[in-house]
């Protein structure tokens, strides 16, 4: 397994593809949602790639906001799902958004709501009332740095 952190010009053409190709098919297609999923974050964003093969099997991304840091487009592939995969991909994204929070800001985040169990093992909280985003239902959490 391949881990990178890298900054939106920094990715390849083929990693541009990937990541796009499997960000559409698992919040489009496989949740059946429509929204344009490329946004203005994804310029100013540090992107997490895991490949094996040459094939993106993990993906996630985590970028400033004004007064905290947020990440979000956390996947994994049909193939690795059940794996420790999901756990692995956290496990690298904090430990990569550590080295550049030097300064100590929250880390909000909108999670999914049926994915709400799995940020509170990794130490997110809920903060207010779960709302409709993007057709699906969201939670704000907050990191807990107590944990």
């Amino acid at each position: 397994m391949q881990w990178q952190c890298l900054d939106f010009n920094q990715l390849t053409n083929q990693q541009i593809w990937q990541m796009y190709h499997i960000r559409a098919v698992t919040f489009c297609v496989q949740q059946n949602r429509t929204f344009v999923d490329a946004d203005d974050n994804d310029l100013t964003a540090k992107h997490i790639l895991a490949t094996k093969d040459g094939k993106l099997v993990a993906y996630a991304r985590f970028y400033g906001e004004k007064d905290y840091l947020s990440f979000g487009r956390v996947l994994t592939v049909p193939e690795v799902r059940g794996t420790g995969m999901g756990k692995q991909l956290m496990d690298y994204l904090m430990m990569q958004i550590a080295k550049y929070n030097t300064d100590q800001k929250d880390i909000i985040i909108t999670a999914q709501l049926d994915k709400q169990g799995f940020y509170e093992k990794f130490g997110f909280v809920s903060m207010d009332e779960p709302f409709m985003h993007e057709q699906s239902m969201h939670i704000m959490m907050k990191y807990n740095h107590k944990l």
